[in-house]
């Protein structure tokens, strides 16, 4: 089930594993990017099916990045 990752669970997880301390607008930059990144990767891998080329998913996930 997909979570949504906000701002505040940017700062606890910069905070609780790597001592990193985010401002309240970068972490709310972040989790935007992250919220893009993860609704594309959910889109990609609803289209790919069990039978289908293993490399296809991360392929078309390294030409995304490139847009």
């Amino acid at each position: 089930m997909p979570k949504i990752i906000d701002a505040q669970a940017i700062r606890r997880i910069a905070s609780d594993l790597r001592d990193f301390q985010v401002t309240e607008a970068r972490a709310a930059q972040l989790a935007a990017e992250i919220a893009r990144v993860n609704g594309a990767a959910r889109a990609e891998g609803a289209k790919n099916d069990f039978n289908d080329e293993p490399s296809r998913y991360a392929v078309t996930l390294a030409a995304l990045a490139k847009r």
